[in-house]
């Protein structure tokens, strides 16, 4: 009996280090999840942008000839020699585009770029020596450029699907307005509330041409 005792107690300690042991992995893998802020010449368009975050859904982020999208990441990557950053493209439905990639770390508000690459639309651009060309120089990159800087033969741009560091998709959200554009909002929403206001103060006018008695 007390041997059957130890049994169990010894199955319900390995049970209870299993589930720990399951606690840290995943822990440990939402602590290196990457998160990037986008922004972009184009104007912001809510649901293309978010599909960015999506792995092969096919419905990424349009960039079109000679605009571009930068991705700001939470977390720098090329810290490491085995850091991989991939850049997944669609093609154009006619004809061909080609995309700039640069990686670099956003420093004082302007980036400092530390390799440049190109990829054919439709292709896989994959990193994996950002630690060797420059990155780990700068602390760690933590800012990418995407640019379309060729489309012909009837294509207007490219489409980036979405971007994984070291496998792992990236979730991109929206950019934060800056407090300039959030006071221009407000003082744009203010003149409207008051004209509206006044306009419905103001008594209706009286009919024109009616006859003089």
């Amino acid at each position: 009996m007390r041997r059957l005792g130890r049994l169990k107690k010894s199955s319900r300690l390995a049970r209870v280090a299993a589930a720990l042991a399951a606690t840290i992995v995943v822990a440990a893998s939402e602590a290196n999840a990457r998160t990037a802020t986008f922004d972009s010449s184009q104007p912001y368009v809510p649901g293309p942008m978010t599909s960015l975050s999506t792995a092969g859904d096919g419905a990424g982020v349009f960039i079109g000839f000679n605009q571009w999208i930068s991705l700001l990441f939470d977390q720098p990557f090329g810290v490491s020699r085995s850091d991989t950053v991939s850049i997944f493209t669609l093609p154009p439905t006619i004809g061909n585009a080609r995309l700039t990639v640069s990686f670099g770390r956003f420093n004082g508000g302007s980036p400092v770029f530390a390799d440049t690459r190109q990829v054919s639309a439709g292709n896989i651009l994959t990193i994996n020596n950002l630690f060797q060309r420059g990155c780990a120089a700068l602390g760690g990159c933590d800012f990418i450029l995407i640019t379309t800087t060729r489309a012909r033969n009837g294509a207007t741009g490219a489409t980036v699907d979405y971007v994984s560091v070291n496998g792992e998709v990236t979730e991109v959200t929206a950019p934060t307005p800056e407090p300039s554009t959030w006071a221009m909002m407000i003082l744009g929403f203010a003149a409207i509330a008051w004209r509206l206001k006044a306009q419905r103060a103001s008594p209706p006018s009286s009919a024109k041409g009616a006859p003089a008695r």
